[in-house]
């Protein structure tokens, strides 16, 4: 369970922002929409950095940014393994095993030694899901993940994360909701000004219903 109470969003010589409060409760997925510059980034910092107005019931918290944030110069399988070395602890035959078996589920098994350099923007961002398979964390926080992607990949990455993250507590930050079509059912709007929720997520397949709520007139 994730409970945040009067999270104040604004940074101090920046316009004010929304003051939040959300409730999300264990297993439950939800789309976060709103414009640049909402706070939405913002506010997965606090979730993981623990600030003070956040209740969680789980410190394992994995997280999925807009970049993938893969070292290039190593091999796609020590990226997926990377949280491992980061922390210090070492690899066993066990986490190379796990870290091979979750490759093959997002279709890069065959890539393993790879450089990710070397890999295109979707088959990066299929290793960053790997990567965050591998902790088994209980809490998923994806901000934007997708938003460099080609429409047909995007689809497929959607895909992947409603197969593979099916049991987590998860947030999907987004200001386009296709990118949770046929995953998601839940959405919350985040505003300058407030957020508001839950909507039904295929509420907003209508543009100009999503451009009312983004712009907070709906």
């Amino acid at each position: 369970m994730l409970r945040i109470s009067d999270l104040n969003l604004s940074y101090p010589g920046y316009d004010p922002l929304a003051t939040v409060s959300l409730e999300i409760r264990t297993g439950n997925q939800i789309a976060l929409l709103g414009r640049s510059g909402t706070g939405k980034s913002t506010l997965l910092a606090a979730i993981i950095n623990g600030a003070p107005e956040i209740e969680r019931q789980t410190d394992k918290i994995a997280y999925i940014a807009q970049e993938p944030a893969l070292l290039p110069w190593a091999t796609t399988i020590d990226n997926v393994l990377l949280g491992f070395r980061v922390r210090g602890e070492t690899i066993t035959t066990e986490h190379q095993a796990r870290a091979q078996r979750l490759l093959d589920e997002v279709e890069l098994g065959h890539l393993s030694n790879r450089k990710t350099s070397l890999l295109s923007g979707g088959q990066k961002a299929r290793v960053a899901l790997a990567r965050v398979l591998i902790e088994d964390a209980d809490l998923i926080l994806l901000d934007e993940p997708f938003s460099g992607l080609d429409r047909s990949t995007r689809i497929q990455m959607a895909n992947l994360c409603q197969k593979l993250l099916v049991d987590k507590t998860l947030i999907l930050v987004t200001h386009d909701p296709r990118d949770a079509h046929n995953w998601l059912e839940t959405a919350m709007v985040l505003t300058t000004e407030s957020m508001t929720g839950p909507h039904a997520l295929d509420t907003f397949d209508d543009d100009q219903t999503l451009v009312q709520a983004l712009d907070g007139t709906r």
